[in-house]
């Protein structure tokens, strides 16, 4: 059986990332605000910035995704050739 390629690595550092990013903003916009305000801001804020910021983790989970997605689909698609009877199906997808 193939190995699957790991989405969690890249998914966890990215997140970590962003939660980071929204820690930080909140604890800069709460000088200025309170905190419930501050931090909902800080959750808008770091959609556009986190894009600007972290184009390498966010590129490296876009690679995972898809490289998981082609897995999938190759073992769909080896399995419904199976289900029809198509000869040399059998065999697992490298």
């Amino acid at each position: 059986m193939t190995e699957r390629p790991s989405l969690a690595g890249p998914l966890v550092v990215y997140t970590a990332l962003r939660l980071g990013l929204i820690a930080l903003l909140t604890a800069v916009l709460v000088l200025f605000m309170p905190l419930i305000v501050a931090l909902a801001f800080a959750i808008i804020l770091q959609l556009p910035l986190a894009y600007l910021l972290f184009p390498g983790p966010r590129k490296r989970v876009n690679a995972a995704l898809a490289a998981a997605s082609a897995q999938r689909r190759a073992e769909r698609d080896r399995l419904r050739a199976a289900l029809e009877g198509e000869p040399g199906a059998d065999r697992p997808v490298a």
